[in-house]
């Protein structure tokens, strides 16, 4: 159902795979389905490394920013979960259009109310990062999930290990791996380890002075890990290995170099052999996202924004992606506000 005339066309930042190069066009209102909702984006978020994903050879060209928080314009129906102007944000279902245009396509499926105490920046940086950290600990690993009255503790004794933990995914994992009483081992740069250990981590290690594979060895009785969130790659994750107990599990986010989909990893010489590795990637979920939500409203869960960037700035906002010096979540401003 329409409240107000729409345009025939409208501004988005449009990613062509092919030759890499990014550009503001105008282009067709997309029309959605009888199952749709049409949402007008306020700001979207860029997730690192997402130009590189595969996509269809059809596909070559879409909208970035696979995460986005805004407002309905158009519901399927009256009785749809969501109505026109209400706050909702989602996680993408690649590889369709994000959220980096002046209007979006959504389902149920990906969609969620906004958290009300969040700013719209804040809201932006959640689905993708959140959603990675839940599925990572109560859907990959099997922890039990906490609830909205749970507080950080470590009624277990069992020890996860999450490396970058100051980064977009690692802030989400460590402050739910606490709500649901795990023992956390963090890895992070100098300057946010007193940061992620206010997340909640029991040790922070720094990773320019901490070999992982030296420090388990210097105590293995007492440093092992029954579980392993690897959140990057290159030498942190080979040292990531070597430190989990037998029978333990690692997990990782980081796509191979040439994203061969390879899921289920290759022990590396010196591991156990009863250590599972897992590559794995996350999917949208909007009921998971919705439980998301009220965790943050409770005051249980603390957002990280590095940037937000203005729409036409969206060249100085990949930039700061691509810098390696980012913490948390780069945003660029979409539509204002109303």
């Amino acid at each position: 159902m329409a409240t107000a005339a729409l345009p025939s066309e409208m501004q988005a930042l449009l990613h062509n795979i092919k030759d890499q190069s990014l550009a503001i066009k105008s282009v067709p209102l997309p029309i959605p389905s009888s199952e749709q909702y049409l949402v007008k984006p306020f700001a979207a978020a860029f997730t690192l490394g997402e130009l590189f994903w595969p996509r269809p050879e059809e596909l070559s060209v879409s909208s970035p920013g696979v995460e986005y928080v805004g407002k309905v314009v158009q519901s399927p129906s009256t009785t749809s979960k969501f109505q026109p102007g209400d706050r909702v944000y989602a996680r993408v279902t690649y590889p369709q259009a994000g959220g980096a245009r002046q209007y979006t396509l959504t389902t149920d499926d990906e969609i969620a109310r906004a958290p009300e105490n969040f700013s719209i920046a804040e809201a932006a940086s959640v689905p993708v990062s959140a959603l990675t950290a839940w599925q990572a600990l109560f859907d990959e690993f099997k922890f039990k999930a906490p609830t909205t009255d749970s507080t950080p503790s470590s009624g277990t004794n069992t020890r996860v290990l999450i490396t970058a933990a100051a980064g977009s995914v690692g802030i989400y994992a460590v402050q739910l791996a606490k709500l649901a009483g795990l023992y956390v081992v963090a890895t992070a740069g100098p300057r946010n380890i007193d940061f992620v250990r206010s997340l909640g981590a029991d040790e922070v290690l720094d990773y320019t002075k901490t070999d992982l594979r030296t420090w388990v060895a210097e105590d293995p009785s007492h440093r092992k890990l029954d579980f392993v969130f690897a959140l990057v790659g290159g030498s942190s994750l080979d040292q990531a290995w070597h430190t989990v107990n037998d029978n333990g599990q690692l997990l990782t986010i980081v796509p191979p170099p040439d994203f061969n989909w390879v899921f289920d990893l290759d022990t590396p010489e010196g591991v156990s052999p009863s250590v599972k590795g897992r590559f794995w990637v996350m999917h949208p979920s909007g009921e998971q996202l919705g439980t998301i939500t009220e965790f943050i409203e409770a005051g249980k869960l603390k957002p990280l924004v590095d940037s937000v960037w203005e729409f036409e700035d969206y060249e100085k906002a990949i930039a700061r992606l691509n810098s390696g010096k980012t913490s948390g979540k780069v945003v660029l401003k979409v539509n204002d506000e109303d």
